[in-house]
């Protein structure tokens, strides 16, 4: 087979492999694919030494796993955006075409600098670049390899190294995987080695338990208005919205807690006496707590907050830290306002509340809070440990219609639950609303574009895993030891070659 075959076959092989990823996640669940097409990555990026094949070979696996993968974020672009369907899927793949960068940077990076160390490196790279997608401009850390972990028994490395963490075991299984396919007997031993380690080590992590119960239990109910988005900021469909809202609630008032989801009072506070009047009324007769998603204004500085209602004795916030670029305020504003103003694409303009204001403490547990994509930042949700006795997250996922994305969202608050030892409440507008538990297993779950309260016992926990105290600051230090190591062996042959 000549070489254009050759190259040919190699890069339709990358496609596929890259193809197949999104299957390893909700609402598939065939958390194996992910290893498998690593496997196949690193075994195509081990048959070519030219570093602008390897690069290409990353980037074509990058753009297959992502643009079948999150494909979806054109929904609510088109659909709620405004923006016809060609534009919504531009800006989409435009995006799609940033993102898949990172695994053709991981594979650049592997030949140009570890050719002959590639197996030791390849694990590290993908986690530090993959880790880099989770922060730089603001972060993408949608689709972490570590996160299509969930139901296998690797989740139980989660306490202790994070999503990210996993990401890096799953590199090293798939590594493992091509030494025994490519390498000599010694090699392969070694690599059989660890995966054995590997598996052994997850059935024993997976009986430990990192946090306690308090030997308290919350009733809770999570109430699912399942509004369509495309009429809930619509004035004629508010007092629909209350009613709906509050009959679902009226029969829960004795729970210890009702939540409903992001802005699911579709009015701002100050303009909310109709919803927050009765509620407040309604809560004087009971023990029990309220919370609501709704936007806050704060007078003195006449800031915006995409916020958490508290009410107990008094009217509490939180207020949304980790705001969406492009969704909730407008990055490089000076450089973009113009142009996005052209192109008639509607922006909020948000504020970004206190990082370190991430609990709220009640007589009845304290509660770590996030709203929608803040959970998909391990880091945003360990902010409120060791503190928080449960943790709490209101979204709303309807903005993605029915697509693979609340899906793969419930999937991420499942792998918060895990990292943190901690219970997880999930109440979003139209599904998928959860109660997680400390292990990421679903307690309960409500059916998608149904409304539907959601009632059930969630315990209370203290302690913290080795991942809330110190985050990703281990493996990513393991990661970049590793790289040191393999840089260092790799300059010692090139000069004995010389």
């Amino acid at each position: 087979m000549s070489l254009p075959e050759n190259k040919l076959v190699r890069r339709l092989s990358a496609i596929f492999a890259g193809g197949i990823v999104p299957f390893a996640y909700a609402p598939f669940d065939y958390y194996f694919l992910s290893i498998i097409s690593l496997s196949a990555l690193f075994y195509l990026w081990s048959e070519t030494q030219s570093k602008r094949e390897t690069f290409i070979l990353g980037y074509l696996f990058g753009f297959a796993m992502f643009g079948i993968g999150v494909n979806w974020l054109h929904i609510s672009i088109n659909l709620f955006g405004g923006m016809n369907i060609i534009g919504a899927f531009f800006f989409t793949y435009l995006l799609i075409a940033f993102i898949s960068l990172y695994p053709a940077v991981c594979g650049y990076l592997a030949v140009r600098f570890f050719k002959d160390f590639y197996f030791l490196a390849i694990p590290s790279l993908w986690l530090i670049t993959e880790w880099g997608r989770g922060w730089i401009l603001t972060g993408f850390p949608w689709l972490n390899i570590g996160t299509s972990q969930t139901d296998s028994i690797l989740s139980s490395y989660a306490p202790l190294i994070g999503d990210y963490g996993i990401s890096f075991i799953v590199c090293l299984i798939a590594i493992s995987i091509t030494i025994v396919i490519k390498e000599n007997l010694k090699k392969q031993m070694i690599a059989i080695s660890v995966l054995i380690f590997i598996g052994i080590f997850s059935l024993v992590l997976g009986n430990f338990n990192w946090t306690q119960k308090t030997g308290e239990e919350l009733s809770v109910t999570l109430i699912q208005g399942a509004i369509p988005q495309e009429i809930k900021w619509n004035p004629d469909q508010r007092k629909r919205t209350y009613e709906i809202y509050s009959s679902l609630s009226e029969p829960y008032w004795s729970s210890d807690i009702i939540i409903w989801p992001e802005t699911a009072i579709p009015a701002y506070y100050h303009l909310a006496g109709d919803f927050i009047n009765p509620i407040t009324e309604r809560k004087k007769k009971t023990d029990t707590l309220f919370m609501s998603g709704i936007v806050n204004k704060d007078k003195s500085s006449n800031k915006y907050f995409n916020s958490i209602l508290l009410i107990d004795e008094q009217h509490r916030f939180y207020n949304k830290h980790h705001l969406v670029p492009f969704g909730e305020y407008l990055p490089f504003k000076s450089l973009l306002d113009r142009l996005l103003r052209f192109l008639k694409i509607p922006m909020s303009d948000f504020s970004s509340g206190n990082v370190q204001d991430k609990l709220l403490e009640t007589d009845k547990g304290i509660f770590g809070m996030s709203i929608c994509y803040e959970d998909a930042y391990g880091t945003e949700i360990r902010r409120a440990l060791p503190d928080a006795n449960i943790l709490i997250n209101v979204s709303n996922d309807a903005w993605f219609g029915d697509s693979m994305a609340p899906h793969q969202h419930l999937q991420i608050a499942r792998m918060r639950a895990i990292e943190n030892g901690r219970y997880l409440l999930r109440s979003t507008n139209t599904g998928i609303s959860a109660i997680i538990d400390n292990k990421g297993k679903i307690v309960e779950r409500s059916p998608q574009f149904k409304p539907h309260a959601l009632n059930a016992k969630a315990a209370l926990f203290v302690g913290e895993t080795l991942y809330s105290r110190y985050g990703n600051h281990l493996i990513l230090c393991f990661g970049f030891l590793i790289l040191l190591f393999s840089f260092l062996l790799q300059r010692k042959l090139n000069i004995k070659i010389q």
